[in-house]
């Protein structure tokens, strides 16, 4: 996380939620591990996740972790 979180800074993106235990209450969930990130647009994820900033240190998550990343589009806040 100590660099993990200054290099997602950088691109404008916000660590919601980070959950080595979350619980299943509904349907099933394989995983052990979830990790909820926020941009502001597709454009700043894309910029994050192809940077050579971010591609340095994601050798270390390939390497101790499996599993999806999704790309989810928010809903849009109610005037």
């Amino acid at each position: 996380m100590r660099r993990f979180l200054p290099i997602l800074a950088r691109f404008g993106g916000r660590l919601l939620a980070a959950d080595d235990a979350a619980r299943v209450l509904e349907g099933s969930w394989d995983r052990h591990r979830v990790v909820l990130l926020e941009f502001a647009s597709e454009e700043a994820f894309t910029a994050w996740s192809s940077s050579e900033a971010y591609r340095e240190i994601a050798v270390d998550r390939l390497a101790g972790a499996e599993g999806p990343i999704l790309l989810i589009h928010g809903v849009a806040p109610r005037p």
